[in-house]
Order: structure tokens, then C-alpha cells, then sequence
């Protein structure tokens, strides 16, 4: 079959539409030459794209001929497919959207080749990896690929209809055929940037399509918005890890004693399904939610983060739940000599050893977030049972006590004191160990005063939506956790969760609660019943058969502090020795550069060739066992991208000695147990 399907106005089926053909047609003559269209062409584009991404096709009703067909024949007449206008370019198609070009509309091929000889596609790095946001006809995507045939390209493509001309202008079987390529067709911004997110993509190697980017504001602002967000929290998460990977591993070695005697979550998984629960956070406004708790009858669990636990006792209110997951001495403070016997301590392996050494009605401790905790939990996977005890860490305490609540199944989840702002430009509760530790230290050239005020200004504040409809003082860093809500809280849509008489920043997904709805929402479970459940939860978990196992859970990690120790001491001499290779190997490339067209040449690329398959062998020791966890720590601080500025091989040395100094440090700090 070789039959042309003129598109003379807009696409096949377009012009049917009564009177609307001439005037439609007018657009297109004003716009150019209208490009005939192959069937054959298109529909072996759609068997080709079927063969590759089946879903894909399946969702957008390609992977048949005849839906593929009426796809085509239904896309709106704005979408023109036209001749390009520059000499021997007859039978080459550009696209207009409306009235504005997607490529150009004289060379289209000649543009992307342009492109791709620009200074963003001459590192190593973008000739490896790219992602294209906007697919247009595929020229530069066809063109890149033809160009670095083992590079890795992500193409996002918000439009499905100029996908569809996309498939309807030129034959892309090269483009379907590469090995490394992932497409996203018609997908919402959020799944786009979840995607990337997932694969670990960098700022450095995403292409935008200006043209697109500009006639698609809403989506591609949403979806850079997104980015934005996610660089931010990575970002976040490597100052923590930087900041606390040492202090993370010193806790978590004072703490092994405790890590043989405590009982993980799992037993809480799913165990309140039938109870609503009130996660008490630590904004300005928890004391005037406090008193709404105090006025009910209760009935309803009680999650409060540890930085709200001095307010509640002050109330009069006894949580059910504290967590506490800082590994700071100062986050101590909060709890530090409060009456805390009466409720369950939800913590890990790498809190300050100080907190789980206070008195409570039981302690149970999640997975951690620390690398090396985690690798010594994982030692104990048998007596684990592989249970899932996992809680989200969203970068504040109050997004894992919501998570908390998600994981034990309460329905539903009403936060107190979730400002994320600074309402009334408070920065905390009255009476907080924040607000008392500021007026202790406030003298008259540094008053308390001053203190709120750098607390305001230094991390870029601005005004953000509230609750009320107006506006409210907040920062990135709160911004950023009211993100985490509101995506967790589309990717767990059965957790109803409100806030309660809110004054922060409004979070999609989380409506407000009124005082008079709280009554409502929180009558389930009565008191007396919570408590006997939680009763025998901890009884039925602390049994003698538990209890009787401690011996051996503390031979198992005794053991994997052993192997810990003799392999951090291993991979700081793999590290030193890398480094010396690293130096050998610098000189030897001097030398090779000297006596290049030189007979000598040749003996010094032998040298090196050596000395880079003896590194290749160091490599491949270093990312087994714990130096892979080791080795991520390293790599997710700011420090590693300061290398860039670095030749190769000074690079690679830096590296090397990096490892060794974080792996002497482990080392040192496992011998001192």
C-alpha cells in the first residue's frame, strides 16, 4: 500500500467539518506548502514504535492500524505538517502548532545539525546522556543518536498530537531501533520528573526545546518547577550526608547494644486500620491545637514529633507515639528530662544514644537512613524476617510521623502545629526548646529578637499561598517539605490526611480540618481500647522468646562490626594504592605527551594501559560489600562535583584519597568501640 493521505487542510478528516475548511485552509496557505503524508510511512512508524514501547502504544492507541488511523485523522487542524521552504528541501516536512513554528521552517535537518555543534553537546558528558524535552519531528533526537550511536537519549514529549506528526512526517525506524533510548509520550509533568528523578539525571545533560517550552508554559512550567524541587532535595540530602554521615556512624556504634535489644516497627504495620490518628508537628500554631486536643475525648492515637513533646506534656497530653530520628545532641534537648514513660519511642539505629537511653513504654526502631547502619542491619535480615520497616524520609521529622501514620493504617490523619511557615513571623511554639534556648543565650548586643530575625531571613523567605487565601512568610526549605506532602499524598490517595485550623502554606491534598470537623473525624476507637491494643502489641513483640534471643543477635552484629572494621581498613589500602598507581600513571601520560611521534611512545602508552587495567581490578574490589555503601556516602556530598575542574587522572587520585581518608576514619571509629 502507497497510498497519500493529502492533508490539504490540517490532517485527513480535518476539513470535513462544514464551513470550517476554507478558513482552515487559508491558515495553512498562509503558513506554507501543506506536506503530503505517506500512510505507509506512518503506520510502519506505529508498528515499530509497538514493537519498542507496547505500553506506550497500547495507552495512546497506535499498536493497531485502524485505531492509529482514526488517531490520525483526529488531530486538530492547529497541528500543520508543511513543506520546508529552502531549495532541495521539497519532500522535507517542519511543523506549525497555530501560527508558530516548531522547527525551522526553511531547514529543519540543517537546524538540528546547528544545534548539535553547539557548546552544549561538546562534553563528554551530553555525548553520552541527553534528554530531550520536546520531540518536535525528532530531527535533533535522529540526528544525535546517528551521531553518538552508543549515547543513552530520554525523550519527553508533553504533546501526543505532535508526537503523532512526528510518526506522520518521516520514516523513524533508526530512531526506534537505538538500543539506549526512553520515551515519555502525553505524560503528566509529575510522572515526567518522577522518571528522571529515577534514572538520577543532572541539570548538565537535559536539552529544552525553547519553542516548545514557550507554547506549552503550564506543562513544561509545572515539570522545571518539579526539577527544580528535586535538585533542591538532593541537594539537601548531600549537605546531610556530609554534614552527618560521620556523626551518623558514631551513633549508630554507641548504639549496637541497644540495636540487639529493640524490636523493629513491623508489628504496627497496618494494626490501626481502623483508628484515626493526630501527628503532632512542632509549628508556631500547635499550642492553640493542642488545646482542641485536649477538649476531645481523646480517642484517636497521638504521633507527636519530639520537638512538640515539651508543649504536649505542658498540655497535659500524652502521645502515644514520639518520634525522634536527629542524630544531634541539640534535638536531644527536647525530650531531655521530660516524664516521657508513658509513650512508645519510634526511633533508628543512628539517633543521639542519649534518647533511646530515657525511660519510655517501649522503644522500636525503623530501618535506617544511615548507609552503614543499614549494612549492619542487613546482617540480621534472617532474624529480621525481611519485614518491611521502612519509614519516608522527607527531610523533617514531621513528613516520617506522617508516614508513621500511613504505615500503621490510621484513617484518617489530621497534622497539628503543619505550618511549613512563619505565621504571625513566629518561628516556633510558646515555650519551645528553640524559643527558651534563644532567650537564655540573648544578651543586649545579640537580643532574642535578633535571633528570630536571622532565623527569618536566612533562608531565602518569601510569601507563599496560606489556608485563608492570603499570604504567609515561608522559606525553600519548608517549601520543599510541603512538596513532599503534597506528591506523597497523590501517591497515596487512601490516606485521607487534613490539617487541622491551619495558618501556614496551603498543600494540595491536604484540605483543612475546622475545630467543629475534628470532633467529627477523630470519634472512632475509644481510648481504653487504643491502649489495650497498644498493650499487647509490645507485650506480644518483648516476649521471653524475643528477649531470649538477644545473645545471639549480638554475636551476629559483633560479627559484622568485625567484617566492618577489616574492610574498612582493606579498602583504605586498595585506596592508597590506587592513588600511587593514579600518580605513576600521570607520569608515564607527561612522558607519552613529550615524546609523542617518538619511538619511546609507544613503551609509555604500554605503561599506562597496565597500570589502568591494575585500577580497573581496585575498582571492582572497591564496589563490593561495604565499601559500596561507603562509596555512597562519598558521592553524594558536594565535594565529589569539585573534581570536574580536575584533568582525569588528578581527578581520579582525588577520588582515591577521599576513600582512604572516609575509610580510615570508619576505621578508627570502629577500633575505638
Amino acid at each position: 500500500m502507497n497510498s497519500p493521505l493529502n492533508n490539504g487542510a490540517g490532517f485527513v478528516g480535518a476539513a470535513s467539518a462544514g464551513n470550517n475548511g476554507a478558513s482552515i485552509g487559508a491558515g495553512i496557505a498562509s503558513v506554507g506548502i501543506p506536506f503530503t503524508i505517506d500512510a505507509e510511512v506512518f503506520l510502519q512508524n506505529c508498528k515499530d514504535f509497538t514493537a519498542r514501547f507496547p505500553e506506550q502504544a497500547a495507552r495512546l492507541g497506535l499498536n493497531l492500524p485502524e485505531t492509529a488511523l482514526q488517531c490520525l485523522q483526529a488531530i486538530p487542524p492547529e497541528y500543520r505538517l508543511v513543506q520546508a521552504k529552502a531549495r532541495g528541501m521539497e519532500h522535507t516536512p517542519t511543523l506549525a502548532v497555530k501560527v508558530s513554528f516548531v522547527h525551522s521552517k526553511y531547514n529543519p535537518q540543517e537546524e538540528a545539525r546547528r544545534i548539535l555543534d553547539s557548546d552544549f553537546f561538546q562534553t563528554a558528558e551530553t555525548q553520552s546522556r541527553c534528554i530531550f524535552t520536546g520531540l518536535g519531528l525528532g530531527y535533533l533526537a535522529s540526528l544525535y543518536i546517528e551521531r553518538f550511536p552508543a549515547a543513552e537519549a530520554v525523550i519527553i514529549e508533553a504533546d501526543s498530537n505532535i508526537f503523532l506528526c512526528c510518526l506522520a512526517a518521516r520514516r523513524l525506524a533508526a530512531l526506534f531501533r537505538h538500543r539506549r533510548l526512553s520515551l515519555l509520550i502525553g505524560t503528566q509533568p509529575e510522572e515526567a520528573a518522577s522518571f528522571l528523578a529515577s534514572t538520577g539525571w543532572n541539570g548538565k545533560i537535559l536539552f529544552k526545546a525553547p519553542v516548545l517550552a514557550e507554547a506549552y508554559k503550564p506543562w513544561y512550567g509545572t515539570f522545571f518547577t518539579l526539577l527544580e524541587r528535586n535538585k533542591m532535595k538532593n541537594s539537601i540530602n548531600a549537605k546531610t550526608l556530609e554534614r552527618f554521615g560521620t556523626l551518623w556512624l558514631k551513633n549508630t556504634v554507641k548504639n549496637l547494644d541497644r540495636l540487639c535489644t529493640t524490636a523493629k516497627i513491623d508489628c504496627f504495620k497496618n494494626a490501626f486500620s481502623d483508628t484515626a490518628a493526630v501527628v503532632l508537628a512542632g509549628g508556631p500554631s500547635l499550642t492553640a491545637h493542642l488545646e482542641q486536643i485536649k477538649k476531645s475525648g481523646k480517642d484517636f492515637l497521638i504521633i507527636a514529633v519530639d520537638t512538640a513533646m515539651r508543649a504536649c506534656l505542658r498540655a497535659d497530653i500524652t502521645p502515644d507515639f514520639i518520634l525522634s530520628f536527629d542524630p544531634q545532641y541539640w534535638n536531644y534537648l527536647h525530650t531531655a528530662g521530660l516524664d516521657t514513660h508513658k509513650s512508645i519511642l519510634i526511633s533508628e539505629a543512628a539517633v543521639f544514644p542519649a534518647v533511646l537511653r530515657q525511660r519510655y513504654r517501649a522503644v522500636f526502631l525503623s530501618e535506617s537512613s544511615a548507609p552503614f547502619a543499614r549494612y549492619l542491619e542487613g546482617k540480621g535480615e534472617e532474624q529480621n524476617g525481611n519485614k518491611d520497616c521502612t519509614l519516608a524520609a522527607g527531610g523533617s521529622v514531621a513528613t516520617t510521623a506522617w508516614d508513621f501514620a500511613r504505615y500503621i493504617g490510621a484513617k484518617p490523619v489530621i497534622m497539628a502545629g503543619l505550618d511549613l511557615a512563619y505565621p504571625g513571623k513566629q518561628t516556633h511554639f510558646a515555650g519551645s526548646t528553640f524559643e527558651e534556648a534563644v532567650h537564655t543565650r540573648s544578651t543586649r548586643v545579640a537580643s532574642a529578637e535578633q535571633a528570630n530575625f536571622n532565623s527569618l531571613y536566612s533562608a531565602f523567605p518569601s510569601l507563599h499561598q496560606d489556608y485563608a487565601g492570603g499570604t504567609v512568610l515561608t522559606d525553600r526549605r519548608m517549601l520543599l517539605y510541603a512538596w513532599w506532602f503534597a506528591s506523597t499524598l497523590a501517591k497515596y490517595p487512601e490516606v485521607k490526611t487534613f490539617n487541622l485550623m491551619p495558618h501556614g502554606v496551603f498543600i494540595p491534598g491536604m484540605p483543612a480540618c475546622s475545630a467543629e470537623d475534628f470532633a467529627g473525624m477523630t470519634g472512632g476507637l475509644p481510648r481504653a481500647a487504643i491502649n489495650k491494643r497498644l498493650e499487647t502489641l509490645v507485650k506480644s513483640v518483648y516476649s521471653q522468646a524475643f528477649l531470649d534471643s538477644c545473645g545471639a543477635r549480638k554475636r551476629l552484629l559483633a560479627a559484622s562490626v568485625k567484617t566492618m572494621t577489616e574492610s574498612a581498613a582493606g579498602l583504605a589500602a586498595q585506596a592508597e594504592k590506587a592513588e600511587a598507581l593514579c600518580h605513576r600513571l600521570a607520569k608515564y601520560s607527561e612522558e607519552g605527551t613529550r615524546k609523542s611521534g617518538s619511538s619511546g611512545n609507544g613503551s609509555s602508552a604500554r605503561k599506562q594501559a597496565a597500570l589502568i587495567a591494575q585500577l580497573n581490578t581496585i575498582d571492582e574490589k572497591i564496589k563490593n560489600g561495604f565499601a559500596k555503601d561507603l562509596v555512597a556516602v562519598l558521592f553524594f556530598n558536594d565535594e565529589a562535583g569539585k573534581d570536574n575542574d580536575l584533568q582525569p587522572i588528578a581527578a581520579a587520585e582525588n577520588v582515591y584519597k577521599r576513600i582512604r581518608l572516609m575509610a580510615l576514619q570508619v576505621y578508627e571509629i570502629f577500633k575505638s568501640r
